[in-house]
């Protein structure tokens, strides 16, 4: 099933660490909601300002692919570091064609009861920070999201209104605050990360609907016997007012709780506690082990009292460069209805 392709990279002077890079990764992947898929990824990397052995380099990756559930995606994210680290852009553009199973909104909806919807969605997401100190940044976020060409009506989960079921469009803008002290984003073994947002969309002209967002998500990785590698993650989601239901907080996916289907259980807020153990076995071959519980609820006093949703899994680690030590990550995962099988780049979390 994993075909393992040529990595190829066109530097101005390969003894240059600072110049421009460029590489491209063909890619064969699988999740339970896109099965088989093929993809090509487009890196670079770079400085803006080549004289500064202490600025971070910036870097973007797109990402072009298809599944055989007749699924399309075109997504673009981006790292832009200026002025001394002091300017951090960071942020993502999407557009997809992704025909996906929606099970309904909320806790205790049935895994056999769902349907199959097709939209096209496009999303922008940008974090425009300025350093305060070392680790710390803050600044605005935007969000923009747009649903269309929604092929099939959303059938009503437990009596509850299902905002955006015809498309809709949203866009938001409000504070956020990172503190990012990990030793390598795509693979920390070291380190804290820590992110608090609140986005509103209730004052931007052409809403179709209105609503506000928080969300925090905390971090914290550890090293032990030098090779074991824990990391640690909570991560909570409110949302209040008329909430479209593809900007709902979801359980589900590569993400969050492996092992469930990407919108298995999604609604207003959500809370997850998330644990993982890493270790290099062989040169370039690694193993990890995984579980996490989660709920959703419609009201934040009813997430604690509602079940809790849990799962578990093993994986595999495979170093794809070395230098910049980023990994394949092929994990499997269990939970209470379904198990899936995930084959992606980067950590979970």
């Amino acid at each position: 099933m994993l075909v393992l392709f040529l990595w190829s990279q066109v530097n101005a002077n390969p003894n240059d660490s600072t110049r421009f890079k460029i590489g491209a990764l063909p890619s064969v992947f699988y999740t339970p909601e896109t099965r088989l898929g093929f993809g090509g990824l487009v890196f670079t990397n770079f400085k803006f300002d080549k004289t500064d052995s202490s600025l971070r380099k910036s870097n973007s990756q797109t990402y072009i692919s298809y599944t055989l559930n007749k699924q399309f995606a075109v997504e673009n994210d981006f790292q832009f570091w200026m002025a001394q680290n002091k300017v951090y852009v960071t942020g993502n553009l999407d557009y997809s064609r992704f025909p996906e199973l929606f099970f309904g909104i909320g806790n205790d909806t049935k895994c056999e009861e769902h349907s199959m919807i097709s939209f096209d969605l496009i999303r922008v997401q940008t974090k425009s920070l300025l350093r305060i100190n070392q680790n710390l940044y803050g600044g605005l976020l935007f969000q923009y999201q747009k649903l269309y060409k929604l092929d099939d009506k959303l059938m009503a989960g437990a009596g509850k209104e299902i905002h955006g079921d015809m498309g809709y469009s949203a866009c938001g803008i409000g504070p956020v605050l990172i503190f990012d002290k990990r030793d390598n984003p795509l693979n920390p073994c070291r380190g804290s990360y820590f992110e608090a947002s609140y986005v509103d969309y209730k004052n931007i002209i052409r809403n179709t609907h209105m609503f506000t967002s928080i969300t925090v998500d905390a971090r914290k990785y550890a090293t032990f016997f030098n090779r074991l590698v824990w990391n640690g993650n909570v991560y909570f989601s409110h949302n209040s007012g008329d909430v479209p239901f593809r900007m709902l907080p979801e359980i589900g996916g590569a993400r969050f709780l492996r092992g469930y289907y990407r919108g298995r259980f999604r609604d207003n807020n959500m809370v997850l506690v998330q644990q993982e153990f890493r270790m290099p076995v062989y040169k370039r071959v690694g193993v990890a082990a995984f579980v996490g519980a989660g709920a959703v609820s419609k009201n934040v006093s009813q997430l604690l009292a509602r079940e809790i949703h849990a799962s578990y899994g093993l994986g595999l680690r495979i170093c794809i460069d070395k230098k910049e030590n980023t990994n394949l990550r092929i994990d499997y995962g269990f939970g209470k209805d379904s198990q899936g099988l995930y084959v992606v780049f980067a950590e979970a979390f």
